[in-house]
């Protein structure tokens, strides 16, 4: 792992780096790139890992800070979700135990996670939809990589990647804005003899 960070005093882990390396290394396989690319593509991925983990912190500070409302349904829902993924209330409880926690403290970090949830969707909401032409467009100009499947057959796919794309820029701008307010020092993982490089983002 290339690099972390620490954003006003809080260390980003390697961890986090690598949970968003994960999402974004399954997120391009399941949108048809291939191995191959993707490891051709690690560097930048593992830089627009950071990147996200660095935004992830930023923005549950920012949840934080505003309190955004959650209810206990929005973290109910929070909870079944988990619950599902994990296969079942008894694999729920037990990985609990495992982990040694409590469902409230359980239930307060899912709420976090909710708060920032609600902000994501703030700052998306003036995004909107594609259109069935601006699909149509992308398909036409990326029709080779479809190997002869139509548009009606990559149509979702192509919609959600679009929206997921537009989406994404709005949450870059959004937090372009809270990095600009935040101190952020990038370390070098590699390098342990204490000459770290700071870069200062003001």
């Amino acid at each position: 792992m290339a690099r972390t960070a620490i954003v006003d005093g809080f260390e980003i882990g390697e961890a986090a780096v690598k949970f968003e390396l994960d999402r974004l290394v399954k997120f391009y396989a399941n949108h048809g790139m291939s191995v191959d690319e993707v490891k051709k593509c690690l560097p930048e991925l593992e830089e627009k890992a950071l990147d996200q983990a660095i935004g992830a912190r930023l923005l549950l500070v920012r949840a934080m800070q505003l309190d955004m409302p959650v209810s206990a349904a929005d973290i109910d829902a929070e909870v079944s979700k988990v619950v599902t993924q994990i296969g079942g209330p008894e694999n729920y409880k037990k990985a609990l135990a495992a982990q040694g926690i409590t469902e409230d403290a359980f239930r307060a970090e899912l709420a976090k996670g909710a708060k920032v949830n609600k902000l994501v969707a703030q700052a998306c909401a003036g995004v909107s939809d594609p259109t069935d032409d601006e699909v149509a467009k992308f398909y036409e100009a990326y029709k080779a990589d479809y190997g002869g499947k139509t548009l009606v057959d990559v149509h979702d796919q192509i919609k959600d990647l679009l929206r997921h794309e537009a989406r994404g820029r709005a949450m870059d701008a959004f937090v372009a804005d809270l990095k600009a307010n935040a101190k952020i020092e990038y370390k070098d993982s590699g390098c342990s003899c204490g000459c770290h490089h700071h870069h200062h983002h003001h």
